[in-house]
């Protein structure tokens, strides 16, 4: 029976690859472009800057939480979880919740990855993770999502929720805030990037489905 195709026909294993290496990335990368035109924009377009690094903490999130439940849920492969929708605000509360709570070893061996992965388990739990983000992701992936200027050099993203509750995140647009959300943003990349790696090399090693 011949091996199903993914995205662009790709095999699993080389869309697993293609994911680590682009997909996982993409946060970080748009992230230090944003940083770098922060550096010498005017006034008018720091907004939209500070929004796209906002955009960008949240699909890190996000990604990272996507990795994490393809691994802990093997019922399908890991390819099929990869490709389907985001998870949402909620279960990236329960990776925080966990990620504090529990020690790396035992988060690696509830993902059955090796010692490798240990590193970036014991970073995750390290991340020092701003108590308002949840409700940015909610305000962020609502269907009428709007980021404007607030005062004292804020960007308020503002979104209704499931439950019909407006919400309202204001994100500092200071040198040190947003440099502090880019480095979130390249360490939640990290994290996932180093989960889901440890898997390939494992499956790499073993030549075989793991």
């Amino acid at each position: 029976m011949p091996e199903e195709s993914y995205v662009a026909g790709l095999t699993e294993i080389r869309f697993l690859e293609e994911y680590e290496r682009t997909v996982l990335s993409k946060p970080q990368m748009v992230a230090d472009a944003a940083l770098k035109a922060l550096a010498f924009a005017p006034p008018y377009e720091r907004p939209a800057l500070v929004g796209m690094l906002a955009e960008q903490l949240v699909e890190a999130a996000l990604r990272l939480t996507a990795v994490f439940e393809a691994l802990d849920d093997r019922r399908v492969s890991i390819a099929q979880h990869l490709r389907g929708p985001l998870p949402g605000a909620e279960a990236w509360v329960a990776l925080a919740q966990l990620a504090g709570t529990a020690e790396p070893e035992g988060v690696v061996r509830r993902l059955a990855l090796d010692e490798g992965a240990v590193e970036s388990a014991a970073q995750l739990r390290g991340l020092p993770i701003p108590e308002w983000l949840p409700a940015l992701i909610e305000a962020s992936t609502a269907a009428d999502s709007l980021a404007m200027p607030a005062p004292i050099d804020q960007l308020a993203i503002t979104g209704t929720n499931a439950e019909g509750e407006r919400l309202e995140v204001r994100l500092a647009a200071g040198e040190n805030d947003t440099v502090a959300m880019a480095d979130l943003i390249a360490d939640l990349c990290s994290v996932a990037r180093g989960l889901l790696g440890a898997y390939l090399r494992a499956r790499r090693s073993l030549g075989q489905r793991v």
